[in-house]
């Protein structure tokens, strides 16, 4: 009796969910916060359970909106800190339901198109042609950035997102065809791969600009010299702020992506401006390792939410109006910076497996990719010729 009204009670926002699709009910954002509330899980995992017990198929009588929100919150590892983190959820969610909400738009077509149509689901009724309509769709529909079909690293994204959760419902037989087979390929051509290169002639430009602003010279140069994402800079506290006294550097301990720990270096240019910055707010600048308020609060003295610190960052880097700024087609965001950090890193001599660990890298190839460039310009042959020879 626990058991069912536990789950009746925590299924009813899912249940919702499909409806609200359906029908068009409430704005897409509403009904991806649903999707994020991740206190309907336990529910589902202990309806597996059950089946279980009782030598039933899992994901039995499970429901498409339940498979999409059970695939984004499933748990793979013993510890929290291991599992997606709520950017990625979030991305993964969108995605699906940006799927989901077309297959059920078309919901009169599958039934018409497919024999032996299954009642109360979307996902079992889908034939390999209906999944190779939907990427032609994607590929021409003006819903990309200025009104624009989506690029080619977008839809390599949103492909390879679904491309997995298609096998997983082939996986655990909750599909009857392997659908993932049947996605065409969106790999990306060498040319058609996002050029997020940043040198330092234009980074020192953008300092340049806002030398005499403390705020965004702050922010702008703990990106370039630090090589952090913006999640890690959003909610780094003043309080893991401390004196080597091995080395008598600032360094700023923290928590990143994948839990992975990091200690980094802030070369005392960066410490004058992250203080600038704090006088700026009104806020402490001494020491005290026992102060959890942010390392650059708002105008509120709050933590950023990492969304619109990388909104602002992006829209005071539009408005200096450089020249480089106007040249690329292109929008720098803060993850611009650590291809920068990776490049600059490289051009004073740093070893790949440095820069690496300095970024917190998992494998060695992402690192690759940010130097690309730098390395094949190593490799000119033309650097051994002895140009007094000519």
């Amino acid at each position: 009796m626990f058991y069912e009204r536990r789950s009746l009670m925590r299924d009813f926002s899912l249940v919702h969910i499909g409806t609200e699709v359906r029908e068009r009910k409430g704005d897409f954002n509403k009904i991806v916060s649903l999707m994020l509330d991740s206190t309907y899980y336990d529910a589902l995992e202990e309806r597996n359970e059950h089946h279980q017990r009782k030598n039933e198929d899992m994901f039995s009588n499970f429901t498409d909106e339940e498979m999409m929100y059970y695939y984004v919150h499933q748990r793979k590892h013993i510890r929290k800190d291991r599992e997606r983190k709520e950017n990625t959820k979030t991305e993964y969610v969108r995605i699906m339901l940006q799927f989901y909400q077309y297959a059920v738009e078309s919901e009169s077509f599958l039934r018409q198109d497919v024999d032996n149509y299954i009642e109360e689901t979307i996902f079992k009724n889908l034939r390999p042609w209906h999944i190779r309509n939907y990427q032609t769709y994607l590929s021409t529909v003006l819903l990309g950035k200025r009104g624009k079909p989506y690029s080619p690293a977008t839809l390599d994204a949103k492909m390879t997102i679904l491309k997995s959760f298609m096998k997983w419902l082939h996986e655990i037989k909750y599909i009857q065809y392997p659908l993932h087979k049947e996605i065409l390929s969106t790999s990306l051509s060498e040319q058609e791969i996002p050029n997020r290169d940043l040198y330092y002639h234009e980074v020192k430009q953008l300092l340049d600009y806002y030398k005499d602003h403390p705020i965004n010279y702050g922010l702008l140069t703990m990106l370039a010299m630090t090589g952090l994402r913006v999640q890690e800079i959003a909610k780094a506290s003043w309080g893991d702020v401390y004196l080597d006294s091995l080395s008598g550097h600032y360094r700023l301990r923290g928590v990143g992506k994948g839990g992975k720990k990091f200690d980094k270096l802030l070369h005392p240019s960066l410490y004058e401006r992250i203080l600038a910055f704090r006088e700026r707010r009104h806020v402490s600048t001494g020491l005290n390792s026992s102060d959890r308020g942010p390392l650059f609060p708002t105008k509120d003295g709050d933590y950023y939410q990492y969304k619109n610190l990388s909104n602002y960052i992006v829209r005071i880097i539009e408005r200096t109006e450089l020249p480089f700024i106007r040249e690329r087609n292109d929008r720098i965001t803060p993850h611009y910076f650590r291809h920068f950090y990776a490049i600059y890193s490289r051009q004073q001599g740093a070893d790949i497996f440095l820069i690496q660990k300095e970024l917190g890298h998992s494998d060695r190839k992402t690192t690759e990719r940010y130097l690309e460039k730098v390395l094949q310009r190593e490799q000119e042959i033309g650097l051994l010729w002895k140009e007094q020879d000519f």
